[in-house]
């Protein structure tokens, strides 16, 4: 074989015994070939092709000389670089479910915010997690740890109710471009069963829910992005009379009427009802592939006004309450969060208080544990005389969310995006003002809500 040239096959694997794909093989200042999906290529050698440099994205490059025609296969090993850190708040506690890209390589936070890439490529590195706001640093492949600091998107939005968003989408995204605000916050199924979106989902269209004219979610989406303004949506979950009357099989149930529960002018599916959990999840996930940043759960909770007569499959122990919730937000999380999109709750605003699930399954920690932003509804005018030791609690609007809010913070064990719906009806400019300074203090965002969409616009501070 001396001086005749002799085929044979190179496998390239990493140092765990895995075939390397893409790596290239240059022999004599030129690329020889590329490993296909098994680690393989086909090479030829001969006494003027003796040394063989073997590369791949995310691993040490090998030189190897094969003085001698090789058998039919030859095997090189190439050490995986590897990428290990941390990402922190700017306390520097870490932050759990971070997505951090080292191309070819990737990996997801662990609690305590660190992550290890094998086979990570040298460049920038980009950090992402949802509700927060992405992160890039630069990585010369040493072997030191890397720390990364990330900062929570502090949100500034007002309640646009799905009609106006079909409606009068111009009038808020101007509102938007004029002052502070920095995203748009759009019913996409509210309080009245209504979809308000151009939805394909089945569930919605058998219930009658995607009725009259709807609004283009990806065009708004688009829309808001090229504006620089994150885009919010907000599902209504259990409180759905469309659903509920059409589709009674997932409702809440009356053992005396024997048909779907009603109160106080409201109609519940069921919390524990698997076909109930799904429909929301269908939604949420239409929407995140139209463009929503993030999606918003409300009514995400077991009925208030509930009588002995109301029934659900799976019972209504408190444990059983705080499980249905809190597993319907874990499956929500599971599914949105890999597609980029950031899961919130709205809860009732004494929950920051209260240490029970007030009834209706949601507890402070345990929503706070799960989902990526957790909103309370902080309306002074929602609570009772005395609370905080205000005889009439309407009257002191910035204290009373101050109170709320330290309350809520001190009980939390973990990073979550904090971002209060703020009383936006029956106060004068000022007094909003006064619950926004109040949530400012605390470094968060805030949401205005009016159910009719008319915004104190005088209370907010003009653009940059």
């Amino acid at each position: 074989m001396v001086g005749r040239s002799h085929p044979y096959e190179l496998r390239v694997l990493d140092d765990l015994g895995s075939p390397i794909a893409a790596a290239i093989i240059d022999i004599a200042g030129s690329q020889a070939g590329t490993t296909g999906s098994g680690g393989t290529v086909d090479l030829v050698w001969s006494p003027a092709n003796q040394v063989l440099e073997v590369s791949a994205p995310g691993h040490v490059p090998r030189t190897m000389t094969l003085r001698d025609a090789p058998g039919e296969n030859v095997e090189v090993v190439l050490k995986a670089q590897v990428l290990r850190g941390q990402v922190v708040d700017t306390d520097g506690d870490g932050i759990e479910g971070a997505h951090v890209v080292a191309a070819p390589g990737e990996a997801i936070t662990n609690p305590q915010g660190r992550f290890e890439i094998r086979g990570a490529g040298e460049g920038t590195v980009t950090v992402e997690r949802a509700a927060w706001n992405p992160t890039t640093f630069e990585w010369d492949g040493g072997t030191g740890e890397n720390v990364v600091s990330m900062e929570p998107f502090t949100a500034r939005a007002v309640h646009i109710g799905g009609e106006h968003a079909r409606d009068e989408i111009d009038r808020f995204v101007d509102m938007a471009m004029e002052t502070e605000l920095n995203a748009l916050m759009i019913d996409l199924k509210d309080e009245t069963g209504m979809v308000f979106y151009n939805s394909q989902n089945p569930t919605a269209i058998e219930a009658g829910a995607v009725a009259g004219e709807t609004f283009d979610l990806a065009a708004t989406a688009e829309r808001a992005h090229d504006l620089g303004l994150y885009l919010i949506g907000r599902i209504v979950l259990f409180n759905d009379p469309v659903a509920a009357v059409a589709i009674p099989e997932m409702a809440v149930w009356d053992a005396d009427t024997n048909g779907p529960y009603e109160a106080n002018g409201q109609h519940f599916l069921d919390p524990t009802d698997p076909d109930a959990r799904r429909y929301g999840i269908d939604l949420a996930v239409e929407a995140c592939r139209m463009g929503v940043d993030e999606i918003q759960f409300d009514y995400v909770r077991f009925p208030d006004a509930r009588r002995d007569s109301a029934t659900f499959d799976g019972g209504v122990a408190p444990e059983v309450r705080v499980s249905a919730v809190s597993g319907f937000l874990t499956e929500a999380v599971n599914v949105l969060r890999p597609m980029g999109c950031a899961v919130a709750a709205d809860i009732f605003g004494y929950l920051t208080t209260a240490t029970d699930d007030g009834g209706i399954g949601q507890r402070w920690e345990e929503v706070a544990g799960i989902v990526d932003v957790i909103s309370p509804m902080l309306y002074p005018s929602h609570y009772d005389p005395n609370w905080y030791d205000f005889p009439d609690p309407d009257d002191f609007p910035g204290e009373m969310v101050d109170l709320a809010l330290a309350d809520g913070i001190g009980r939390l064990s973990r990073e979550v995006v904090i971002r209060p719906w703020l009383q936006d009806f029956g106060y004068s400019a000022e007094e909003v003002r006064a619950q926004i300074t109040a949530a400012e203090e605390y470094g968060l965002g805030w949401m205005l809500w009016n159910a009719a969409s008319e915004v104190s616009v005088d209370a907010l501070l003009p653009a940059e």
